[in-house]
């Protein structure tokens, strides 16, 4: 069975502090490389999508003329 947060915040608060920032520096280092992860995944498909030809480019008027 996976540990549940509250049990995995409870052995973090149990390290010394020098461990416990440890665990935060680690921790937001993960979190930036997955959002990092995440936008290169969209303009990844991004560019797929305008390769395809189903992303439209134009100006604020374009845009505003098509509707």
């Amino acid at each position: 069975m996976a540990p549940t947060l509250d049990t995995i915040l409870e052995e973090i608060a149990e390290l010394g502090l020098d461990d416990q920032e440890m665990v935060d520096e680690i921790i937001r280092k993960r979190v930036v490389e997955g959002k990092r992860a995440e936008i290169s995944a969209l303009y990844r498909l991004a560019l797929l999508e305008r390769e395809q030809g189903r992303i439209k480019t134009g100006s604020v008027a374009d845009l505003f003329g098509s509707l």
